[in-house]
């Protein structure tokens, strides 16, 4: 991509004016319900941890108690992964059509929930999954290590793994980033279609979103220094410039639309749809 960062970040503080109260309304909202889940899972497991170790009088930990804590907190994780799984496209339609100067609203975060949610969900969690993928040879490592009471070898392949799993999933990160965006402006793509469609827009440009990434690092440190108070300017620019990244990709996907289609028959779009 031959477009700099520096003008990236400007044209999205340039489409922010305007749009801030929005993008920040917004953030608010997913924020205070993810809030209301965590607390869920966090009291769940606190009245767990008193119920089993019997610090209230009159009780004692068993069995019963101990499954329907575990179940109560399984359900709030599950619930937190799907509703961040069908907000992130609400939160995508809201910049992609500030970037376009198209009107965006608030009611623009249940576009998840009224397109294809099934799908939203199902990409989120093959992303996941391609990610985690990364993960397993450290913990195989980490496994033996603790066996074998970390002996010298094994802490120095904790290390290797430990990097590769960095490394790995940074690079798996990248290749998908676009595919959110990409299924947000055409929801009846199919799953696969659209994390294809990404890492070909993502040949050749890692190198500047990892850049663009880390050039964030300097405000996320803010962010965190204000008790998350700075993020609700912080999170619109980050998600206001990679709108911008996104869009300056897109072009290439534009001009070849099909590419991945070796079969354009009805029958072989039709297995394309997930």
């Amino acid at each position: 991509m031959k477009i700099k960062s520096k003008e990236l970040k400007k044209r999205a503080k340039q489409k922010l004016q305007g749009n801030y109260g929005l993008c920040v309304g917004a953030q608010l909202i997913v924020g205070a319900i993810m809030t209301i889940i965590f607390m869920m899972v966090f009291f769940a497991s606190l009245i767990g941890g008193i119920l089993g170790s019997g610090s209230i009088y009159g009780t004692s930990g068993n069995i019963t108690e101990y499954i329907i804590i575990i179940a109560v907190v399984l359900v709030a994780m599950i619930l937190m992964v799907v509703l961040i799984s069908l907000f992130t496209p609400g939160t995508l339609k809201i910049y992609l059509n500030i970037s376009e100067s198209k009107p965006a609203h608030i009611s623009d975060l249940l576009y998840g929930f009224k397109n294809k949610p099934h799908k939203f969900i199902g990409l989120s969690l093959i992303i996941f999954l391609l990610v985690m993928v990364w993960s397993i040879p450290y913990y195989v490592v980490l496994a033996v290590a603790e066996i074998t009471n970390y002996i010298p070898v094994m802490i120095v392949l904790l290390i290797i793994t430990y990097l590769l799993l960095l490394i790995g999933v940074t690079i798996t990160s990248l290749y998908l980033a676009q595919a959110g965006f990409i299924f947000v402006e055409a929801p009846d793509k199919g799953v696969f279609r659209c994390l294809k469609e990404s890492i070909e827009m993502m040949k050749g440009n890692k190198g500047s979103l990892f850049y663009i990434n880390l050039s964030f690092m300097g405000l996320v440190l803010l962010g965190y220094c204000s008790f998350g108070i700075a993020y609700l300017w912080i999170m619109p620019y980050m998600y206001a410039t990679l709108t911008e990244y996104y869009n300056e990709l897109k072009p290439k996907m534009i001009l070849e639309p099909e590419v991945y289609l070796c079969d354009s028959s009805y029958e072989s779009l039709k297995k394309q749809e997930f």
